[in-house]
């Protein structure tokens, strides 16, 4: 599909554990870090993505808090195209 990027949203799957110790980009700098394995983000950033930032109020679920990521993946292989 020659796709220039995907972006999308991440819920912070084990946030519910920490969220009495760290706020929501506390938790997504450590997993980044490699401090704290999360299911969801640490898979997404094994596989190219990029973490953005925090999404309050992402989505109804008890896990994350409601809390997501906004992940971008930048395509190494797309093809420049001149107009």
């Amino acid at each position: 599909m020659d796709l220039r990027r995907m972006i999308g949203g991440g819920r912070l799957f084990n946030y519910c554990d920490h969220a009495d110790k760290l706020s929501p980009l506390d938790y997504a700098q450590k997993v980044i870090g490699g401090e704290i394995h999360d299911p969801v983000l640490s898979f997404e950033l094994d596989n190219g993505f990029r973490f953005i930032k925090i999404l309050p109020n992402y989505l109804d679920d008890i896990r994350s808090m409601n809390f997501a990521s906004f992940i971008e993946w930048i395509n190494p292989e797309q093809r420049i195209q001149n107009k």
